[in-house]
């Protein structure tokens, strides 16, 4: 049975009572949904990506290693900061700290469309939050989803299923799965923790249907093209 998003933050806010009672709350929590229109046939998903190509999802999984959230700048400086390479070094696992949540988190499209995960709460200083910083890598034996989905330990990505070319022929099966480490900047639009507003929350989205964008499967680094494609493909909102 699904969870209404509401009902997640308020049983996180309960767990926060004691000696959190009076800080701030920011609840992070992700979903699966597409950007265009997807058929869902159980833990399946069809649809077209932007070369035309038809795609069948029989399963897919993906590791979110951690997110750190930053605080709004006055200046241009984050920017630069987004500009740099996207590849780097996943942090080690950790508990985190009040703007970083560090344990991986292992989800896949056993999820219904929009249904939420809860991520966990960070508890950081007063001030208003414009982006969270996005590390996809390994997920190590002790991520969240690994009784789940336990061929994920060491891998960030796995997909499988079908898919025919634009132009028509016969459907091909395929399997990519990466080990690889890929970090995104994802904007917050402004949010706002104060002694009169101690608690947020917002959801990331990750939309599927836009993985396989632009991404040739008969490729050998298609699983790392899937991979750049999973980062720079997700969204939040309240």
């Amino acid at each position: 049975m699904k969870t209404p998003v509401p009902l997640l933050f308020a049983l996180w806010t309960l767990c926060a009572c004691g000696s959190r009672e009076e800080g701030t709350r920011f609840h992070l929590g992700l979903d699966f949904r597409p950007a265009r229109e997807a058929l869902t046939k159980g833990i399946g998903r069809q649809f077209v990506n932007n070369r035309g190509d038809r795609i069948t999802l029989t399963r897919a999984r993906v590791t979110l290693s951690s997110v750190e959230i930053f605080a709004c700048q006055t200046s241009g400086a984050w920017k630069w900061l987004r500009a740099l390479s996207p590849i780097g070094t996943a942090h080690a696992h950790s508990e985190g700290t009040p703007r970083r949540l560090g344990i991986p988190h292992v989800s896949g499209l056993d999820l219904a469309d929009g249904e939420p995960v809860a991520l966990g709460t960070l508890n950081p200083p007063p001030g208003r939050y414009c982006r969270a910083h996005l590390v996809f890598a390994p997920a190590d034996a002790d991520a969240e989803g690994l009784a789940t989905h336990g061929d994920m330990e060491g891998r960030t990505l796995m997909l499988e299923g079908e898919w025919t070319p634009a132009g028509g022929g016969t459907s091909r099966s395929f399997h990519l799965e990466s080990d690889g480490v890929f970090n995104t900047e994802v904007v917050l639009d402004g949010v706002a923790l104060s002694e009169e507003s101690l608690e947020a929350s917002r959801t990331l989205h990750l939309t599927y249907d836009q993985w396989l964008d632009g991404v040739d499967l008969a490729s050998p680094d298609a699983s790392e093209q899937v991979l750049r494609n999973v980062a720079r493909a997700v969204t939040s909102e309240h």
